[in-house]
């Protein structure tokens, strides 16, 4: 736990700015990392259900099962894990919340680490984020 604190203060000494972090490319990205987020805790669910439906205890019967569940979890494993960052960053350095939001959002951020930054992504990040650019 203290690993993953000390993980998140060090992200305040990177240079990135707030213009970079909330850019139309960025938001892009992040869009497309908390798409892959939720897709990642499909496949899970699913894969989980679609052994359990056929009775086997892994997918090593159908080489192409294997191949697919594999790659639809590389790519939500790899989205979460920059969406995870990109939203704690932001979290730390650029919400300008109350001490109460952001308090509420530690405990999705830190505890669902599949699902909190997604939530957060589209409850907190992208509206902020539109307000600002409409500005």
């Amino acid at each position: 736990m203290l690993a993953g604190v000390l993980s998140c203060a060090a992200m305040l000494y990177l240079p990135i700015t707030k213009t970079w972090i909330v850019s139309a490319p960025a938001r892009r990205v992040y869009f497309v990392c908390a798409l892959a987020a939720f897709s990642l805790f499909g496949v899970l669910v699913e894969s989980r259900a679609a052994r359990t439906a056929a009775g086997a205890a892994s997918f090593t019967n159908s080489p192409s099962a294997v191949l697919t569940v594999k790659l639809l979890l590389w790519s939500g494993i790899l989205g979460s894990a920059l969406l995870s960052v990109a939203m704690w960053y932001f979290w730390f350095g650029f919400d300008d919340s109350s001490w109460i939001k952001k308090a509420f959002w530690f405990l999705p951020l830190y505890f669902l680490l599949l699902l909190g930054p997604a939530c957060y992504y589209f409850l907190v990040y992208r509206r902020r984020t539109a307000s600002e650019l409409r500005r």
